[in-house]
């Protein structure tokens, strides 16, 4: 058997040979017990709570209702990140937004700057600096779940972590748009040029780049530049194409930020200023009004859209980068004037942008599916979106006007060595000739 945590006094009554009426055992025994509720009465007055005093049926109850997120909140202002929320990190200094996780599928907050993890009685234990049954006292009234022992419990509650207050957000010089706007040799805009447009659409190419602010690197990346609805330049994705249209994934360096290239060459502290991206489009917004905004997932698809179909009055496209970042947090701008908006997912990604739609809640907000389920191929792969299903359908029209034009010539050639050819066709309306 274990050593006692404390001796018992019996033990010094029968050294010390002291008897009393039933000897020294009886004495012993009873001095033994006043010393073990001495003992606990002091540590309860120091802030202990015997685990044992709560059903370890109760504790898991308790943990299997409590919800991280719901638990931080009571704290924090909860940012939606998807499916999963994010604030500043409670835990350290934390200037950005981003690092700190909430996720709900796990029940579990984690922090990859500074390491903090845990669920909400670690949360609690670590943040309000209490025990582990008072956390769970704690959590048994929030829940209401009955805990032994939380009708005297009373918290001293720890002031909240104060966060950092925030970065001002990074604004890039309005000459760093001017200076890369030259897009002759631009890979992917030559190849937008090359395509079979009809004469309104090739009309609307160089307007189109240039209201998208498109530029090019000195490497010969092409740069989609993020401006806000403000004019500010938040930042630039830089990727590189191949001349068939598709990226180019394999050659070293095939994409990068502005931000992210400043911060290698010393140009940008992350310290000092906040980088904060926006949907690439954003700054037409008020240049466009009221027009509906349509949102696709590329940056190229915004391009070819914004050529195919015209009249920004009506319509403006604009490109998320990526399910990741279509958040209400960046779709604000947009909500805020009380705009349409209409997503256009991939082919492979409709019920997920479904999804997120309905976690957004905005009630003008709605997924456009028709024209992709309606048009896709087998051949157009499962990852075609909007813009490939286009170019594919123009491309088939190409093909099929180039052949009928390749009969009307040589059913013009017939008729020029053989008039008669000509009432023949007529009679039966064989084929138009286009006279």
């Amino acid at each position: 058997m274990p050593a006692p945590l404390f001796p018992c006094p019996c033990a010094y009554m029968g050294a010390l040979g002291q008897t009393g009426k039933d000897g020294a055992t009886d004495i012993g025994s009873r001095m033994c017990a006043r010393f073990y509720r001495l003992i606990f009465f002091w540590l309860l007055g120091h802030g202990f709570k015997d685990t044992t005093m709560i059903d370890e049926r109760t504790i898991q109850r308790v943990k299997d209702a409590a919800n991280v997120a719901d638990v931080l909140r009571d704290f924090y202002e909860l940012r939606r990140d998807g499916v999963n929320f994010t604030c500043l990190c409670p835990f350290h200094a934390d200037r950005h937004i981003g690092s700190f996780k909430i996720s709900t599928k796990y029940n579990r907050y984690t922090c990859y700057a500074c390491g903090a993890s845990g669920n909400a009685v670690d949360f609690l234990m670590e943040h309000e600096g209490l025990s582990f049954p008072d956390a769970i006292r704690w959590l048994g009234r929030k829940y209401g779940i009955y805990v032994e022992g939380y009708e005297d419990f009373h918290p001293k509650t720890c002031a909240p972590h104060q966060p950092a207050p925030p970065l001002p957000m990074l604004k890039l010089p309005n000459g760093y748009i001017k200076a890369r706007q030259h897009t002759e040799h631009d890979t992917l805009c030559n190849w937008i040029r090359s395509l079979p447009w009809d004469a309104e659409q090739r009309k609307r190419i160089e307007p189109v780049l240039k209201d998208y602010l498109i530029g090019r690197s000195k490497q010969g990346h092409t740069i989609f530049w993020q401006v806000d609805e403000m004019g500010n330049i938040r930042t630039g994705k830089m990727m590189l194409y191949k001349p068939d249209g598709h990226r180019d994934k394999e050659t070293p360096h095939n994409f990068d930020w502005i931000h992210a290239a400043m911060l290698r060459a010393g140009m940008y502290d992350p310290e000092k200023y906040e980088k904060k991206t926006t949907l690439f489009g954003m700054h037409l917004l008020d240049p466009t009004a009221p027009a509906t905004v349509n949102i696709v997932e590329s940056e190229k698809t915004a391009l070819i859209c914004a050529i195919a179909y015209g009249n920004m009055r009506e319509n403006v496209w604009m490109a998320s980068g990526g399910l990741t970042f279509l958040s209400p947090e960046r779709l604000k701008p947009i909500i805020h004037r009380n705009r349409r908006i209409i997503l256009y997912p991939d082919h492979d990604g409709i019920e997920a942008w479904k999804q997120r739609a309905k976690e957004i809640g905005y009630k003008k907000l709605t997924v456009a599916e028709q024209f992709v389920t309606d048009n896709w191929t087998e051949a157009d792969g499962p990852k075609a979106d909007i813009a490939d299903i286009f170019i594919r359908i123009m491309d088939d029209q190409q093909r099929h006007a180039g052949k009928a034009q390749l009969v009307g010539d040589v059913v013009k050639e017939m008729i020029r060595e053989n008039p008669n050819m000509q009432l023949l066709i007529d009679k039966f309306d064989l084929y138009e000739t286009g006279r």
